[in-house]
């Protein structure tokens, strides 16, 4: 099973890559004694994570989070559906284009609806990536979509920089609640991650399909900080090479 970095995860990015994977171990391993307290124990520390950090982030985040989620929702569509029109289109080399760039879509998947935060970000953040390679930049010049996909790039930056600042101010806060239920979750976490993995050798059958939807969870959430951290980096570089 791929390493986790817990020390590196917000308290929002904690709670939620908890609660998924405890989805994904109750949704396939509900049965299982071991399992079923774990996700119990994981479960009581989120509500407890949950209710230390709402009265302090929610009301300033939460509004700004939800429009620019919106915003960047509705780039994500205008542009999927842009490449389809055309994927239709009674000029070939064009049709060649909207289907190419629709397939692509498909691959990352044609909805960004109520995934969450974390992995609706992750998404985009790889549509971006494969919309960036020189074949899709030279489909989208085709149909004339670069603006849109300028467009989505800056919606996905905006929604960014306001997650960003809400992980900055939430790890600013040291209330014994936040902290006590972080090292419980993360306790605990490890615990059944651990199970997980030490069972798959044992039982492929039973546990391997578990120990593999963990893993996409992991790298999900990995990109994401991996992401940040070279953000951070870029910007601790600038005023260097500014000054040269």
């Amino acid at each position: 099973m791929k390493k986790l970095p817990f020390s590196l995860l917000s308290s929002n990015e904690l709670f939620t890559t908890s609660s998924r994977i405890n989805e994904a171990c109750k949704l396939s391993l509900s049965s299982d004694i071991y399992v079923s307290n774990l996700c119990s124990s994981i479960d009581q520390g989120n509500n407890d994570l949950s209710k230390g950090l709402g009265k302090s982030l929610n009301s300033d985040f939460t509004p700004l989070l939800l429009v620019q989620d919106q915003v960047r929702d509705n780039t994500f569509i205008g542009l999927r559906d842009f490449f389809t029109s055309y994927s239709h289109s009674s000029d070939s080399a064009k049709a060649t284009a909207g289907r190419n760039l629709t397939a692509i879509f498909e691959n990352i998947g044609n909805s960004a609806y109520r995934l969450g935060y974390v992995v609706e970000t992750s998404k985009i953040n790889s549509l971006i990536a494969n919309l960036s390679v020189p074949a899709a930049v030279k489909d989208m010049e085709c149909v004339g979509a670069t603006e849109w996909f300028a467009q989505l790039k800056t919606s996905q930056s905006e929604f960014e920089k306001i997650y960003n600042a809400k992980i900055v101010t939430e790890s600013a806060i040291d209330y014994p609640l936040v902290k006590d239920a972080r090292e419980r979750i993360s306790r605990y976490l490890k615990g059944l991650m651990n199970y997980i993995e030490i069972n798959t050798d044992l039982d492929e059958a039973k546990f391997g399909s578990t120990n593999e939807k963990i893993n996409e969870i992991i790298t999900e959430i990995v990109a994401i900080i991996r992401a940040r951290e070279t953000r951070s980096e870029n910007k601790k570089e600038k005023p260097d090479k500014a000054a040269v």
